[in-house]
């Protein structure tokens, strides 16, 4: 897999975004992304920066007396996100309410207590079923990244069996922080949990709809996992709702030779219509922002859904629908059609029996598994970025930027 550490890197720092609507003033629209945090007691603070600071001083002890043992030293990213989570809070002013002071000092214990095993030469984790929180450190920039599993009760250490397993691209939360995420992964295994698979949150970078940076996190996360567990590399599935269902939208067409199956809710799909559409903006692109465009909008990319079977969901009544739609329209350019879910009279969520069917249909297709030989390969791509689809590879282009298509038979 090829990484663009330079692109990687854009959507790693903060941000600024403009309310809803077209900025009449721009200085009264702009507000920080994340926003401020809660102001927190002099003396709490003192307290979770000693605590930090303590945590630290085991984390370089154990750097230097692990070396020697590369299998646990591998591990310390299971401890430094915890450190990284408070750290970061304190030094970015991330407390969103007060009750994120108890949920520090629970996660500078959680990280004193794995310390504390890996200096024993135990790592209890590997083999804890249901909510587990991990981390890696990444390839991009050498930051270590939180990811949460959900282990079935029925997983078995070792190679028994592949296990399936479904990625979860988490919505937008502009007081998301990695505090709030690792928290969250070790109290809520989410919206879909298949019977007998292993469930994989994304921290993505925090809100960027896992592109970029966290798209590269992804592949880095999965080679990762599949280091401590079996996983079935044929049924692999990508899932998300909201911001989420952006990126799965992204990763379904870019990689359609990756996944079994994707299962996009909500969402954006492209540029253009979506901004007119959600955010009443008039949109004026450069010559070359609309070009760049073809390696961020899915509808140029619909083709590639020919070869990953998707199932995308929307609300009747949320103005998000408007991803899928424009899915719809673009896979019917193609003579394909989209398999699309409706929640009736829902707004931005999931309808139960909605629900019920997209697990209906997402389980029967990864009981059977990607295809990993097709005979027939649909596959278009505007940049070498993206350059693959099952046995497909291009690896030149007449002319960058402009549309490839390719359709290949054995």
């Amino acid at each position: 897999m090829k990484y663009l550490p330079c692109l990687a890197a854009f959507l790693v720092g903060s941000f600024t975004a403009f309310a809803d609507g077209p900025a009449d003033n721009v200085a009264e629209k702009v507000r920080p992304v994340p926003p401020p945090g809660v102001k927190i007691p002099d003396a709490v603070r003192e307290e979770l920066t000693a605590g930090v600071g303590a945590l630290g001083k085991e984390i370089d002890a154990l750097r230097n007396s692990l070396k020697g043992k590369p299998a646990l030293l591998e591990l310390l990213p299971d401890v430094q996100i915890y450190h990284k989570a408070v750290d970061w809070a304190l030094r970015y002013d991330e407390f969103f309410n007060t009750n994120q002071v108890n949920t520090a000092r629970n996660l500078l214990k959680q990280g004193g207590e794995r310390a504390a095993a890996l200096r024993e030469g135990k790592s209890p984790w590997l083999t804890q079923t249901g909510l587990v929180a991990r981390g890696y450190q990444s390839r991009i920039d050498g930051s270590v990244q939180p990811y949460g599993l959900v282990i079935p009760a029925s997983y078995v250490p070792g190679p028994s069996q592949p296990y399936r397993l479904d990625f979860w691209i988490h919505g937008r939360g502009e007081t998301l922080s990695e505090l709030s995420f690792v928290d969250g992964v070790q109290k809520s295994p989410g919206q879909f949990t298949p019977p007998g698979a292993i469930v994989l949150h994304l921290y993505g970078r925090y809100c960027c709809a896992n592109k970029l940076a966290g798209e590269v996190d992804l592949f880095e996360v999965l080679e990762h996992a599949k280091k401590f567990y079996f996983i079935d590399d044929n049924r692999l599935v990508v899932r998300g709702f909201s911001m989420g269902g952006a990126g799965c939208w992204q990763f379904a067409v870019h990689y359609p030779g990756v996944f079994c199956a994707a299962a996009p809710g909500a969402g954006f799909s492209e540029t253009a219509d979506f901004l007119k559409v959600f955010q009443k903006e008039t949109v004026q692109p450069t010559w070359f922002e609309k070009k760049l465009w073809h390696v961020y909008d899915c509808t140029d990319y619909a083709l590639n859904l020919y070869n990953l079977p998707t199932v995308a969901y929307s609300g009747e009544v949320d103005s998000q629908k408007q991803a899928a739609d424009m899915m719809e329209k673009a896979l019917a350019a193609e003579g394909m059609k989209l398999t699309h879910i409706i929640g009736p009279k829902t707004g931005h969520s999931y309808e139960k029996n909605a629900k019920e069917e997209i697990n209906r249909r997402i389980d029967a297709i990864a009981l059977k598994g990607r295809d990993v030989l097709p005979e027939h390969v649909k596959f278009t791509t505007w940049t070498l970025r993206y350059n693959q689809s099952h046995w497909v590879t291009v690896d030149a282009l007449e002319q960058h930027w402009e549309r490839a298509r390719v359709e290949a038979d054995i």
